[in-house]
């Protein structure tokens, strides 16, 4: 288990104030709950995306849908709001269907290939973690905010095994919070008045993307990177890294920087939380200022 904290940061302190109430935790989904190095990314970004484009969107080719939803997703990070903004900008081919957030969903749920993911024992150590923090921790909420759409997040998560976790009531999705998507203040808002006015302070964001990171900690929120397998550890030289920045290749601009001011503490996948923060399963305090 490789963890990263920056230097005033401690996350086995035991100062109780009050200032360091953690009430929830929201966890991104993709490359957050399963690692990025199983390619479902790079899958969903480029055949997911692309073959949408040109079944229902009239796309005259794979290439032309490819740099279209690559150029909005580098705007807003969110292919399905991406592809709302080109359709109101006039960039959808001419005699292309009005562009509605629940057909890429549907179109997702139904169309990718989850197995990708691999099977649910593959995250018996993640499902027992967050079984654990119930017990030990029963009222803090434990919710997944995800840019993808909302029936595309729900099969992701019941492909985990994770649906007992992330109930219909904490989950959001993009369609949750359209016109704004993540890393946009107004979407974050838009939870925590869903949540009953959660003080930022009070919760932690648990993401790989750096731009949702900063986001989240400009708003008062702490914050856990997820790095993604191999990227703190001594596997980076045997080109681990490398292979994962070709996966992150549909995601320009936002690869794990663990030493960023922004990062409370990094972790290589979700499951290594409970060593690397105690504090949410005790009495302890979680983070130390």
């Amino acid at each position: 288990m490789t963890v990263s904290c920056p230097e005033n940061v401690s996350p086995t302190s035991v100062d109780n104030s009050k200032a360091n109430v953690i009430s929830t935790i929201i966890f991104d989904v993709d490359d957050t709950l399963y690692d990025v190095g199983c390619g479902f990314t790079h899958h969903r970004n480029t055949d997911g995306a692309v073959n949408f484009m040109v079944d229902k969107l009239n796309f005259p080719s794979r290439e032309a849908a490819q740099a279209l939803r690559d150029e909005y997703f580098e705007r807003f990070h969110a292919t399905a709001k991406g592809l709302q903004v080109a359709d109101t900008e006039g960039r959808l081919p001419s005699g292309a269907p009005k562009f509605e957030p629940k057909d890429l969903s549907t179109y997702w749920a139904e169309n990718l290939d989850f197995s990708l993911l691999g099977d649910e024992e593959s995250y018996s150590e993640l499902l027992s973690m967050f079984q654990s923090l119930k017990v030990a921790n029963p009222k803090i909420n434990i919710v997944a905010f995800s840019n993808g759409p909302r029936t595309y997040v729900l099969r992701a998560l019941r492909h985990m095994g994770l649906r007992e976790i992330f109930t219909d009531d904490m989950v959001y999705a993009v369609d949750d919070v359209l016109p704004h998507c993540k890393p946009e203040p107004e979407s974050f808002a838009k939870i925590f008045r869903k949540l009953g006015d959660v003080p930022a302070e009070q919760c932690i964001m648990v993401e790989d993307s750096m731009k949702n990171i900063r986001a989240a900690k400009k708003l008062g929120m702490r914050t856990i990177l997820i790095a993604g397998k191999g990227r703190l550890s001594a596997e980076n030289s045997d080109g681990t890294s490398k292979i994962r920045e070709t996966l992150e290749s549909t995601k320009p601009g936002d690869s794990p920087l663990a030493n960023d001011p922004s990062v409370d503490v990094a972790v290589e996948v979700a499951a290594e939380i409970k060593d690397a923060l105690p504090g949410l399963w005790t009495e302890d305090s979680v983070f130390s200022s």
